[in-house]
């Protein structure tokens, strides 16, 4: 049942790069992005808690989404820390709605 609700779940998007040429096929560039976090996810024992997980995940996705966008992620970091705009867990993540 939930591998049926994942293939059910994905099919608009599965096909994305033939209809938009900027979409790569693979997930070669994800996985590449992944591999330092992942390898210092399994070093660094404090990343093995919920809170560490989702700080480290938070930051990094903040800083290369900030590269990505050609801005300068020390600036941002500073600004979004000086403005307050950290978020809880709990409105970072959307609720994932279940099939059936």
């Amino acid at each position: 049942a939930t591998l049926l609700g994942k293939i059910e779940g994905g099919l608009d998007h599965w096909l994305t790069f033939v209809g938009e040429p900027a979409v790569s096929p693979t997930n070669n560039a994800a996985e590449n992005a992944l591999r330092e976090p992942v390898v210092l996810r399994k070093i660094i024992g404090t990343l093995r808690n919920d809170r560490g997980m989702f700080v480290h995940e938070t930051i990094l996705s903040l800083l290369a989404t900030w590269r990505q966008q050609g801005r300068n992620p020390y600036e941002e970091l500073r600004r979004v820390v000086s403005n307050n705009e950290m978020i809880s867990r709990a409105h970072a993540v959307p609720a994932v709605e279940t099939s059936g």
